[in-house]
């Protein structure tokens, strides 16, 4: 009991983060409805589905490796493919993602740097975001820290022990997410790095461990290998291509947009750039490893560096990746890089109060300007089906090019509702103009009011067959029931 109480009072300011970071991750988790990304991971994980069965629909459908599609399975299977019950698992590892980043600011750095990156991780709009998302975005985030937390502790100690260690959180992270490959060759690169640097009698063992690291992370890619080929294969339409101030925005993302916040993380940086600046030359590894600074310095740029560079090599020769969540390993090393740059401010008061006005407008930005919690976010599919729900006693028919995302709200749980792929109104009327039998009572339910602009002619023929009875217009859906004069 004793040892209880003094661990709680060793611990109290990280058990009091992990409480404030779990109450803005479980506050309002269902009021956002499940947007197309999302149903995706209800549809692919299904209890109706099997391993076997999901495999083949993420190799269909999925860019993520199999892993998360079986944690989320299975947890439908115990607790039903409901909205909540597909975000809760983000939420776990959402939290968890705050401790792991205040163990491994801990390790790499301070006890202190661990508190306040723990801290503005918690605050973190993007980091909450992701937390309350039914994707694997917050679990890459868990496997990402926890990989470099047992990294750090490899470089200070190459033991047999943390060696495997190491090579398992690198293999876990790799069935995370694709774009942890990057991170694991980035983390290569810095152990033939240290290889290097070391001395010559050395370099055969420390070899050796790299050699049998590789092996070990590679029997944990090789479930994914497949996969990876066809996502290799796969270009997108879809994302807009790389502009000069696309990585900008991408970094005012992560950071809320905020123009106060980009301003005062701006300080800090430069200030952590002057304290790197300042410092002098180390002449060994050890000595190198010894001087958090310039560690911290190598070891975060190489995490931020290798990611931006492969990306942007990427986009810019091949098909575009700009999509901050294609970045969002990055966005732990900037929180970090600030945590660092906070214990350096030698003035306690001014770092106390510095971090204050940070939390102030941090909490401030995501309650009152975003508000956050109260205003819709995600395309408002549920919304609009419920509007079919609750005004069609008649059943008529839905028409909808989005079909497969809203069978999820209308033709499964208990619901019968006719749900037929159509891509736009103008077809539809053509089809009616052609076979007057299907001049009947139908919904419209989509993503956006376009789906049902027409021609002067086709609105004609509409005006005169039918009225609006009811509609709504939301964030990415919009509804019309048209019922036959």
């Amino acid at each position: 009991m004793e040892n209880i109480k003094k661990n709680i009072l060793e611990n109290k300011w990280i058990l009091l983060i992990l409480i404030v970071a779990s109450i803005l991750r479980l506050y309002n988790i269902d009021y956002q409805s499940l947007w197309m990304d999302e149903i995706y991971t209800l549809n692919v994980a299904s209890p109706k589905h099997s391993f076997s069965q999901i495999i083949s629909e993420v190799n269909l459908r999925e860019s993520f490796p199999y892993l998360y599609f079986f944690i989320m399975n299975t947890m439908f299977n115990l607790f039903g493919d409901v909205s909540v019950v597909a975000r809760i698992p983000s939420v776990i590892f959402g939290v968890a993602a705050v401790w792991m980043i205040y163990k491994l600011g801990k390790e790499a750095y301070s006890k202190n740097v661990g508190l306040i990156a723990a801290l503005l991780f918690t605050f973190n709009e993007y980091a909450i975001f992701h937390s309350q998302d039914a994707r694997a975005y917050s679990m890459y985030l868990l496997c990402l820290l926890f990989s470099y937390y047992r990294f750090v502790i490899y470089l200070k100690d190459d033991s047999k022990r943390n060696m495997l260690w190491y090579a398992v959180s690198a293999g876990l992270m790799l069935n995370s997410n694709f774009f942890s490959v990057i991170n694991v060759l980035t983390q290569g690169f810095v152990l033939l790095f240290v290889l290097f640097s070391i001395d010559k009698n050395e370099r055969v063992a420390y070899f050796k461990k790299i050699l049998i690291i590789a092996g070990i992370v590679l029997l944990f890619f090789i479930p994914n290998a497949y996969k990876f080929y066809l996502l290799s294969q796969f270009k997108s339409s879809w994302i807009p291509a790389p502009s000069n101030d696309g990585l900008t925005n991408i970094l005012k993302e992560f950071i809320s947009g905020s123009e106060i916040l980009v301003f005062v993380y701006g300080i800090l940086f430069t200030y952590f750039m002057v304290k790197i600046f300042g410092q002098k030359q180390t002449k060994s590894i050890k000595e190198l490893i010894g001087n958090k600074l310039v560690f911290n310095y190598l070891l975060l740029l190489s995490w931020i560096s290798f990611v931006v560079v492969i990306i942007l090599l990427k986009s810019y020769l091949s098909s575009s990746l700009y999509v901050s969540r294609y970045f969002i390993s990055i966005f732990p090393a900037i929180i970090l890089l600030i945590s660092i740059a906070f214990v350096n401010i030698k003035n306690l008061h001014v770092r106390f109060t510095y971090i204050l006005m940070l939390l102030f407008f941090m909490f401030f930005d995501l309650v009152v300007v975003k508000k956050y919690y109260s205003t819709p976010i995600k395309a408002q599919f549920r919304e609009a089906s419920d509007m079919v729900k609750f005004y069609n006693p008649n059943n008529d028919v839905v028409y909808t090019s989005l079909k497969y995302w809203y069978d999820y709200f209308l033709s499964s749980h208990g619901q019968n509702f006719k749900v037929v792929d159509k891509p736009n109104l103008s077809v539809l009327v053509k089809e009616m103009q052609a076979d007057p039998s299907l001049l009947k009572s139908f919904w419209i339910v989509d993503g956006y009011v376009d789906i049902i602009k027409l021609p002067e002619n086709e609105q004609q023929f509409m005006d005169a067959h039918f009225r609006v009875e009811e509609s709504y217009d939301g964030l990415g859906a919009i509804v019309r029931h048209y019922v036959k004069k």
